[in-house]
């Protein structure tokens, strides 16, 4: 086994999840500065978990358990590398990385076996793609509060993928230091990397406009 590229994942019949990175994010509502920075960290961030990802295939099973350290450690550090490398690291990033190394590694560890798709490139895009916008949301509503911003207003794509709960949401407007309440979850922004609630945060493409 290795790690699958698109085109070998197809042949396995397996759908694709995630769309060209250059793609994601063309119906979001933001600049084309912001669109580019999401798409440098999503490249980043999926060349991250694929040095991770060929790892763990190479080593994982000759070594077993023997592995798993060193390469949640090797998760860990490429993932820090992509956040430094966007951002200036706060202890909110600190403990999104280590959170999120540990969840990425169990999933892999996990389902690996089972199914291909855990060990694809596929997978390693999608990831970065919903990443990114953690990171590039959040450092926007720092800036968006440097600037002086008073309120946020959350905002959709508008098509048929968007989560009911967050069509709920859309248009709301609110002051920039509250949360937004959506599908019972509460967050400061789409995407929030604080807040740990898959069902309102995977493949989520809101963003916030601010006034």
């Amino acid at each position: 086994m290795s790690v699958l590229t698109f085109d070998e994942l197809n042949q396995l019949g397996i759908k694709r999840r995630s769309e060209p990175i250059d793609e994601y994010y063309e119906p979001m509502g933001i600049s084309r500065q912001q669109k580019r920075k999401r798409i440098d960290t999503a490249e980043k961030y999926r060349d991250a978990l694929l040095v991770y990802m060929r790892f763990v295939d190479e080593y994982g099973d000759e070594y077993g358990e023997i592995s798993n350290p060193v390469a949640l450690k090797l998760l860990h550090d490429e993932l820090l590398e992509v956040v430094e490398d966007a951002v200036y690291v706060t202890a909110v990033w600190e403990d999104y990385v280590n959170r999120r190394s540990k969840q990425i590694h169990e999933s892999t560890l996990r389902n690996k076996n089972k199914s291909p798709y855990f060990l694809s490139e596929d997978r390693a895009t999608h990831i970065g793609e919903d990443e990114s916008n953690s990171i590039w949301n959040y450092d926007e509503l720092d800036e968006a509060r440097t600037a002086g911003a008073m309120d946020k207003t959350w905002c959709t794509v508008g098509d048929n993928r968007v989560r009911e709960t967050h069509e709920e949401v859309d248009g709301e407007t609110i002051p920039i230091e509250e949360a937004f309440v959506v599908g019972g979850v509460e967050m400061m922004m789409p995407r929030d990397p604080e807040v740990d609630a898959p069902e309102e945060t995977d493949g989520c493409r809101c963003w916030l406009e601010y006034s």
